[in-house]
């Protein structure tokens, strides 16, 4: 422990050896640090806050990749944007899928979750996303914000509809080493057409007073079942904030409730509610939106009981493709840090791709059911 006091010391002492020293101290005891790393790239993650440093921050030599700051929801889009908007501000779709921060570090490429763990499948797949190589030698102290999403992802059940097979991956952001700054709209998107990047979709140019104009838009995404909007300001250093459908509200909820008890109480009630906001607010037929609702919630859990009596584990079933077989012994070992059990179906060469078949089995969602279908008992 102590060569690692040394070197965070060292590199990152806050103004003041002294102070520093104490405060990474307190964060190697406490597990708030943890050293990493990938093919010879070494590397420190923040699995806790660290002073001005938050969970999911990586450090190195090179400079810190500053965690993915969240960015604020609306429930009522109007005065959303009437409250938190004042200046022109471009919409962007929401891409629904898993976040992850592209970076150089020691020579190699290589892609961070929001936890700070390097992504197996994300960095096996992006080079045939974005030229690497190119960007980050011309550009050492940017880091790439991305979305990846698609039916071939191995983490989400839920996809876009325009991704037909296989994963896409978007940036939707660009941010600078150290200090965390994300570069305004327009430069990003100077960036995006310089080095060819896949980028997200742009609606538009909008002013505070167009809030019907992105409600019309906000519908016609709700009919295509996308996730929903950001909406950010073309000054530097603005706030971003960001509206959700009542599509992917409902579609939320079909998913969770499969895995009731692997969820928080929280997930559903929230996404209830907001989904009763937009529902209002966009003059949607309540009615009938409001069966889809119930039916997301209460068939997902009755299709599950089936499951349970023919014997079987409730389940998400993902189908992947990977490049190079160690990423996907890396993957694994990484998924195993999650509290559900991995089964892995089927792994073969196709061409240039390994193509693998995998299980997320669910047995605190399993064991509930199975008890209850057998009579226990239980307090509420």
């Amino acid at each position: 422990m102590e060569d690692l006091l040394d070197r965070l010391t060292g590199i990152y002492s806050f103004g003041d050896a002294e102070k520093g020293g104490r405060i990474w101290y307190e964060a190697l005891t406490r597990r708030k640090v943890i050293a990493e790393s990938w093919d010879g790239a070494f590397f420190f993650r923040l699995d806790k806050n660290v002073k001005t440093l938050g969970r999911g921050t990586v450090l190195s030599d090179e400079g810190i990749i500053r965690d993915y700051p969240h960015i604020n929801r609306v429930v009522h889009l109007e005065n959303g944007i009437r409250r938190n908007l004042k200046g022109e501000y471009y919409v962007e779709e929401k891409v629904d899928g898993y976040n992850i921060r592209i970076a150089s570090l020691s020579g190699k490429v290589l892609a961070f979750s929001r936890g700070g763990f390097v992504c197996p499948f994300s960095t096996d797949r992006m080079a045939e996303f974005i030229d690497c190589d190119r960007f980050f030698r011309e550009n050492p102290s940017l880091v790439l914000c991305c979305e990846v999403a698609g039916p071939g992802n191995p983490y989400n059940v839920e996809s876009p509809p325009y991704i037909d097979e296989d994963v896409r991956f978007f940036v939707f952001d660009i941010m600078e080493k150290d200090t965390g700054r994300l570069l305004p709209v327009g430069e990003r998107y100077r960036l995006i057409d310089e080095y060819g990047l896949p980028g997200v979709e742009v609606f538009g140019l909008f002013t505070p007073g167009d809030a019907d104009r992105v409600r019309e838009l906000v519908l016609r995404l709700d009919r295509e079942r996308r996730e929903g909007v950001v909406m950010k300001p073309v000054g530097d250093g603005a706030r971003f904030i960001k509206y959700v459908t009542p599509y992917s509200h409902i579609h939320d909820l079909m998913v969770g409730s499969r895995i009731i008890k692997d969820l928080s109480p929280g997930y559903y009630t929230k996404r209830i509610a907001m989904a009763a906001f937009s529902l209002k607010e966009l003059g949607l037929d309540a009615r009938s939106r409001a069966a889809e609702l119930g039916a997301a919630l209460v068939l997902p859990i009755m299709e599950v009981q089936d499951d349970v009596l023919g014997g079987r584990a409730i389940d998400e079933v993902f189908s992947i493709r990977m490049r190079n077989p160690v990423n996907i012994d890396r993957l694994f070992e990484h998924l195993k840090r999650s509290p559900v059990d991995i089964a892995v179906d089927s792994r073969e060469k196709s061409g240039e791709y390994y193509l693998v078949r995998f299980r997320r089995i669910y047995r605190k969602a399993t064991s509930f059911v199975k008890s209850g279908l057998r009579g226990s008992t239980f307090i509420d």
